[in-house]
């Protein structure tokens, strides 16, 4: 076999290596993939700290990992403030906040049946599936408030089955 036919074109045809030439491809990947195997089995809280790695993703990957740790710590501090926000307004005076996230649930289909004919089924599992996001956030914010707004959907949906006209004396 000539060396112009490797199937690997970084290698000689005898599977070797020039001694001068840098380390190929999947030689490195098999050593990353070695020593995440061997960080795996250490566990989260192994001897080389709470990655678990001893560094070797930054190792390898340098400043990526370090945007990557950035960007999870700026969305948890998002999320904080995005949750501290959204309970502020469910404790608005008077119940304004309850009455419009309520408002946009109801929109959203929250309490809606997702049986529905085929075409419109994949956009009422969308909104469901926002609603119960909105929810979640809700009861993360303020699990208060989110029992008004359940009790008062309950009490809409108890009145809408026992008039069902919709005449609301």
């Amino acid at each position: 076999m000539s060396r112009h036919s490797s199937p690997i074109p970084s290698r000689p045809a005898d599977g070797g290596r020039h001694p001068d030439s840098a380390p190929q491809p999947d030689v490195i990947l098999a050593d990353l993939l070695a020593r995440t195997a061997m960080a795996d089995a250490a566990g989260p809280d192994g001897p080389d700290g709470l990655d678990g790695a001893g560094g070797l993703l930054t190792d390898l990957l340098g400043p990526e990992a370090e945007e990557a740790r950035q960007a999870r710590r700026e969305e948890t501090t998002r999320l904080a403030v995005y949750l501290d926000d959204l309970a502020a307004v469910l404790r608005t005076q008077g119940g304004a906040g309850v009455r419009v996230l309520r408002h946009w649930l109801d929109a959203a289909c929250a309490n809606d049946r997702l049986s529905r004919p085929e075409p419109a089924i994949h956009g009422a599992a969308a909104l469901y599936d926002y609603a119960r996001d909105r929810t979640a956030e809700i009861a993360m914010a303020d699990p208060a408030s989110l029992l008004r707004i359940q009790l008062e959907g309950a009490r809409r949906w108890a009145g809408e089955q026992l008039n069902p006209g919709g005449r609301r004396d």
